[in-house]
């Protein structure tokens, strides 16, 4: 069932068993599995109807109204416009963030990977996580199953075996293969599920429900206040409600997660919420160079994705379910660990430059000074820095990158560090936050996702995350909200 929240009367009590903020995939996927389970849940998404619009940029300018706020740091040269669009100049695409129902997964490409083991580890600048890639594991299968991938065996044999191709032996470098979702599994506000929409389902979804306020005392949430919006532009508010519930699950993005936890004065008593903004750091086109022919036509055809044939449908090879599958190399976690380096991609032709950033406290979101013209509330202020670490990261890597492709009779060209650091943008990879953590004065919520000093509060999406890794996160996320709901049920006794 699907309702708007200006039809919600102003005083009105909405009462449910979990309630669950955010309608991206780790909203969606959570709220899924846990009405198949038989628990009443409540799904509500702060932006406004535009499903008859047909397009998400119909929601565009509520953004600037909802979003905006200020960003400092490397933000300020090289995506000053990030709480609202990547800075490509005007008139470009708005992507980095969304505030519509479904969320990123609107337009986003399906890229599909586990994190690896080494991602968990605890290694120099890299604080390692309370759970493992073994407890992972299990959910990672149910994962690939749910998001109707070809496989749940990533492996670079699997996949050499799959497409009749070689795998390329880079000295000291991993292969690592990507599926990509199908593109009618992309969107999760209007993708099936058993033959039903989220929509169509168990789930109570409220549109147009703004969290204003998270309601807690002596250590447990009590409401949520949320707040509607009219139908005019600029919109204001049109009536406030509240909702009830044993549990509730904040979902709504690294950004705005930390927001709305320091918007509440939640989970933040040892300052942890906010810090540790990371992501995949992408440079421009063109920055790594190879030259010679220092893989065999078998090992390209892996790493391409074709077919034994050569024949490719878009882009790479394409099975029943429309997944599509590709190579990075990265430099294996013996690389990482002796050099004290994050992981990175490497394209097999060359190109961007994208990377594991490390965890930097003073990379964080906090509350603007100014307000916000809807609900007049504090606005954001995100500043991104990159440091010595992700230096080392880039400088080491190239250079194994280089040495390892000159054994080959290849070679790789590549600018210094500061040329690369001044095009570096986000890539739409939005992490960290409200890390997991084993200690509560290190982050904001333990290994089941419930934050630390409070009972019933859980946070979902990659804000969870203690490092990046290198794979694309909403596969993980995915994975998370899988295992968040499998806690839930027996927290409620499902």
């Amino acid at each position: 069932m699907i309702r708007n929240g200006k039809d919600i009367a102003s005083g009105s009590v909405v009462s449910t068993q979990i309630c669950i903020i955010g309608s991206g995939p780790a909203g969606i996927t959570a709220a899924w599995y846990l009405q198949k389970a038989g628990l009443n849940v409540t799904l509500i998404e702060g932006s406004r109807d535009f499903r008859s619009a047909g397009d998400y940029r119909a929601s565009w300018p509520d953004k600037v109204f909802l979003y905006n706020g200020t960003s400092d740091g490397l933000f300020a040269t090289n995506e000053p416009e990030f709480l609202l669009q990547p800075y490509y100049g005007p008139g470009n695409s708005a992507w980095e963030r969304e505030r519509i129902f479904g969320g990123t997964s609107s337009h986003w490409g399906g890229q599909s990977r586990p994190l690896d083991p080494i991602t968990f580890e605890e290694r120099p600048g890299f604080p390692g996580w309370p759970i493992s890639r073994a407890d992972l594991d299990p959910y990672y299968a149910k994962a690939a199953a749910f998001c109707a991938l070809h496989s749940d065996d990533f492996s670079a044999e699997y996949w050499a075996e799959v497409l009749g191709a070689e795998v390329p032996h880079l000295s000291g470098f991993d292969t690592e293969m990507y599926q990509f979702m199908g593109s009618s599994y992309l969107n999760f506000a209007t993708r099936t599920f058993d033959g039903i929409t989220i929509g169509e389902s168990a789930v109570d979804v409220i549109l147009n429900a703004s969290l204003l306020d998270i309601d807690h005392t002596q250590g447990s949430v009590q409401t949520l206040r949320v707040a509607s919006m009219d139908d005019q532009s600029p919109p204001q508010k049109a009536t406030e409600f509240t909702i009830k519930a044993d549990v509730f699950v904040l979902a709504c993005g690294a950004v705005a997660n930390a927001r709305q936890l320091l918007l509440s004065n939640a989970g933040n008593e040892h300052d942890q919420v906010g810090r540790y903004f990371m992501c995949h750091p992408l440079s421009a086109s063109g920055v790594v160079s190879i030259t010679g022919n220092y893989l065999t036509d078998g090992e390209t055809r892996l790493m391409n994705g074709e077919t034994l044939a050569g024949a490719r449908q878009g882009d790479g090879w394409k099975d029943k379910n429309g997944v599509t599958v590709t190579g990075r190399f990265s430099p294996n976690a013996d690389q990482q660990r002796a050099w004290g380096i994050g992981s990175c991609w490497f394209w097999a032709g060359g190109g961007q430059y994208y990377f594991e950033m490390a965890p930097n406290p003073d990379s964080r979101v906090t509350l603007a000074d100014t307000l916000d013209p809807v609900f007049g509330q504090q606005q954001t202020r995100i500043t991104w820095e990159l440091g010595p670490r992700d230096e080392a990261t880039y400088t080491k890597s190239t250079e194994l990158f280089k040495t390892a492709v000159n054994a080959l009779n290849g070679d790789v060209y590549f600018p210094s560090w500061g040329s690369v650091k001044d095009q570096l943008i986000v890539n739409g990879h939005h992490i960290g936050t409200t890390r997991m953590s084993a200690d509560p004065t290190q982050g904001v919520v333990d290994a089941n996702l419930k934050v630390h000093a409070l009972d019933n509060l859980y946070v979902a999406g990659s804000s969870v995350f203690a490092s990046t890794g290198i794979s694309n996160p909403t596969f993980t996320i995915i994975t998370l909200s899988i295992r968040l709901a499998e806690h839930l049920c027996g927290v409620l006794g499902k």
